[in-house]
């Protein structure tokens, strides 16, 4: 008992300078705010998509439709949160419900949270790996993803390519669009193309306030 007590003991100081490491690792790289990083954000969107499941019979295709919610609030120092709630629907005829917090540092170049991390400005150049991050949470950029954005200065309009996976049974080629309208209102479409036919499309808004 004593040991085990010991191990448990020695196994947090461990993992203590990691934890320190990844709270000061945007401080150590040089990372700096945004000057206009304080922002409120609503996002809502709804699609559909075809998903592989398998089973003794062999390979099945089911159709599915989902869109969801988010409302999140960036502060003036690095920190984010949000709550985010959606809905799924499949060929079970089964409805799910469902709804999550968002909170994570959040720096103009560098952000780490639970609904990801991403390296590079959102206003120019980036990196990410995201999960349930944008709604609609399954037909978008799918629940689980990894790709590349960046931002067309001239236009306003952004765009992501990348791959996603989950509702999916397979990784697939995946994209967004991302076009201004009036104000600060932004209007979106993804899409995903895969195989086995596990595609997907959807549609939807972001309104930002200052």
């Amino acid at each position: 008992m004593i040991l085990k007590r010991s191990h448990q003991k020695l196994r947090r100081r461990n993992q203590t300078p990691l934890f320190v490491f990844l709270f000061l690792f945007p401080y150590i790289v040089g990372f700096t705010a945004d000057s206009t990083s304080a922002y409120s954000e609503v996002l809502f969107g709804a699609g559909t998509g075809q998903y592989v499941y398998h089973d003794c019979a062999g390979a099945h295709t089911r159709t599915f439709t989902d869109a969801g919610a988010y409302v999140g609030k960036k502060f003036e120092g690095p920190y984010r949160i949000g709550l985010a709630a959606g809905t799924w629907k499949d060929g079970t005829n089964r409805t799910t419900f469902f709804a999550f917090p968002d909170l994570a540092l959040d720096w103009k170049s560098f952000s780490l949270g639970t609904t990801g991390i991403r390296i590079g400005s959102r206003n120019s150049f980036y990196l990410e790996g995201k999960w349930l991050d944008q709604p609609p949470f399954q037909s978008g950029k799918g629940a689980l993803r990894a790709g590349i954005g960046f931002l067309l200065k001239d236009s306003g309009t952004r765009m992501w390519f990348g791959t996603n996976v989950i509702p999916y049974h397979a990784p697939g080629a995946a994209a967004q669009f991302e076009f201004p309208l009036q104000g600060n209102k932004f209007l979106f479409f993804n899409c995903r193309l895969g195989s086995e036919n596990e595609n997907g499309i959807s549609v939807g808004m972001r309104i930002i306030s200052f």
